[in-house]
C-alpha cells in the first residue's frame, strides 16, 4: 500500500499554562517493500526531486536496509524473526528537506498488528525508538519518557500510545499523575500522484522547513509564558525503550 493523507496535528499543554495549537499538513503512508513504486516525475526515492524519500533520514542514518533495521529493533525487543510486512508513516522530504518528530513503523503478521516503532527525532539530532507490542490497534500502551524532545519538559513521567483509530495517533503526557500534554495526528487518506503532490506543494510550499520554524515559535510562546526550562541532558544516541 502507499498513500498520501492531508493531516491535522494537534497539541494541547495543560500545565502550568494553557498552550494550544492545530496545523494542518500531510505526510506519506507506504509498505518498505513498495518503496520503490514512490516514484514519479515529482517524486524521487534516495534522489532529489520537488518530494523524495531517503532511506538515510531513517533506521541507521547511513542508508543501508530500513526492513532489516526494524526486524533488529523488533528482535531486541523479543519480537524474533519477523518476516511480516512494514507500513511506514512518515514526512517526505520537500524541496530536499526534511525534519520528522515522529514517524511510526506499522508491523503487521497476517493482517494483524503486531507491533509499532515509534522513531522519535529532536531538534538536537538525536533519535530514541519505543517499541509498542501490547496489542497496539485495540488497547492503549503505556511508556516511561526517556528521551529529551522539548526543553519545557523534564525527562519523567510516561506516555499513552492511543493508535485504536485507523487514521489517527494520539499520544498524551503525564507525570505526577496529571495529564500535561495531550497530541494527535489524524489524516485523510488521498492517491498518491503527481496530481495530489503538486495540489499539495502549492498549498504548503517548503512543509518540513515550516515544520521546525513552528516548532521554534511555539517554543518561543511558551517561553514568553515563562513555563520552565530543562537543559537538555547527556544522553545516547538510538536508545530503545521496550513495553
Amino acid at each position: 500500500m502507499k498513500a498520501l493523507y492531508r493531516a491535522k496535528i494537534y497539541h494541547k499543554r495543560f500545565l502550568p499554562r494553557v498552550n494550544e495549537f492545530l496545523y494542518t499538513g500531510f505526510y506519506l503512508k507506504f509498505s518498505l517493500d513498495e518503496m520503490e513504486s514512490l516514484k514519479s516525475r515529482l517524486f524521487g526515492v534516495n534522489r532529489f526531486n520537488l518530494f523524495s524519500f531517503y532511506e538515510k533520514d531513517h533506521g541507521h542514518r547511513d542508508g543501508s536496509s530500513l526492513s532489516q533495521w526494524a526486524k533488529e529493533i523488533l528482535d531486541k525487543s523479543g519480537i524474533k524473526n519477523f518476516q511480516g510486512k512494514i507500513v511506514l508513516q512518515t514526512f517526505p522530504r520537500v524541496m530536499g528537506y526534511v525534519f520528522n518528530p515522529v514517524s511510526f513503523w506499522f508491523c503487521y503478521e497476517q493482517e494483524k498488528l503486531l507491533a509499532v516503532i515509534c522513531e522519535v527525532n529532536n531538534t538536537f539530532g538525536e533519535s530514541h525508538n519505543y517499541v509498542l507490542k501490547n496489542n497496539p490497534a485495540e488497547e492503549i500502551n503505556y511508556l516511561s519518557k526517556y528521551f529529551h524532545v522539548s526543553p519545557f519538559y523534564d525527562v519523567k513521567g510516561r506516555y499513552e500510545f492511543d493508535l485504536r483509530s485507523r487514521d489517527r495517533v494520539q499520544i498524551n503526557y503525564f507525570f505526577d499523575d496529571k495529564l500535561q500534554l495531550m497530541t494527535s495526528i489524524s489524516g485523510e487518506e488521498v492517491t498518491l500522484n503527481d496530481q495530489n503532490l503538486l495540489k499539495l506543494f502549492v498549498r504548503y510550499p517548503f512543509y518540513t522547513m515550516a515544520v521546525v520554524v513552528l516548532i521554534h515559535v511555539q517554543a518561543l510562546f511558551l517561553y514568553l509564558k515563562k513555563i520552565k526550562f530543562y537543559t537538555k541532558p547527556v544522553k545516547g544516541k538510538d536508545e530503545v525503550t521496550y513495553e
